[in-house]
């Protein structure tokens, strides 16, 4: 959050109002995600100022949570990681990059992200949400090689073998390859079950979990039967 906006919170209403200003996008964006997951997000006018509201709750981020405390909430985390990637993943969609540490507002038990202050339109190779989620995971001590790997697995079956690609890379995409699937979304899942899956896809096993690419966003029973996290 920039040190120079105004805060104040409304305790018998239990909101948080933060100052933003006619040329920010900050509200813009928070509508555009939270559109999605009904996080109630308004803004309101005060001493001539305009301030976006929200519920006021924890903001779990490194910015808040020293270190030495970070694994107290590691379990909020984890369990929230399939509704974060979500998040993430619609960032991507909308083009919006985030661009800071990711601030997770807890509310209601879920991990909503908030605090789009230098947030601004425009998501590549090199500067996706993706890669700061892996930051974040990372500084609580909680694995995130599923988004490696589920984008590396993705690019490879988007993009075809090249000869400068390792020999295990170019053997996978000889034997699983389907060239009459298009290959647009991953699924990632930690158990080591056989996915039985009827609809067309390619799996891949590996000894931290299974990975599903897809043509199409599978059902939701499907994902909850099988364990699944729609990554990509």
């Amino acid at each position: 959050m920039k040190g120079n906006l105004n805060t104040f919170t409304d305790p018998q209403n239990n909101l948080f109002h933060k100052e933003t200003s006619s040329s920010s996008n900050e509200f813009l964006f928070l509508k555009m995600l939270h559109g999605m997951t009904s996080l109630p997000i308004d803004t309101i006018m005060h001493d001539y100022k305009q301030y976006i509201t929200m519920p006021s709750a924890h903001v779990i981020s490194i910015d808040t949570i020293p270190k030495k405390d970070r694994n107290k909430v590691k379990h909020i985390i984890t369990k929230n990681i399939p509704f974060m990637v979500t998040q993430i993943n619609y960032l991507q969609q909308l083009n919006i990059y985030y661009s800071d540490c990711l601030q997770w507002l807890y509310y209601q038990g879920k991990l909503y992200l908030i605090d789009f202050d230098i947030a601004y339109f425009g998501v590549d190779r090199d500067h996706n949400n993706y890669e700061l989620l892996q930051i974040f995971l990372n500084s609580f001590d909680i694995d995130s090689l599923f988004i490696n790997k589920s984008l590396r697995y993705l690019r490879l079956f988007q993009k075809g073998t090249n000869r400068l690609m390792s020999k295990y890379d170019i053997d996978l995409y000889n034997n699983l390859n389907d060239p009459t699937m298009q290959k647009n979304f991953v699924y990632y899942s930690t158990n080591k079950r056989h996915i039985q899956i009827s609809t067309k896809n390619i799996l891949i096993y590996t000894d931290s979990g299974n990975m599903v690419i897809t043509d199409h966003i599978l059902n939701p029973e499907i994902t909850k039967e099988w364990e699944l996290i729609r990554v990509v």
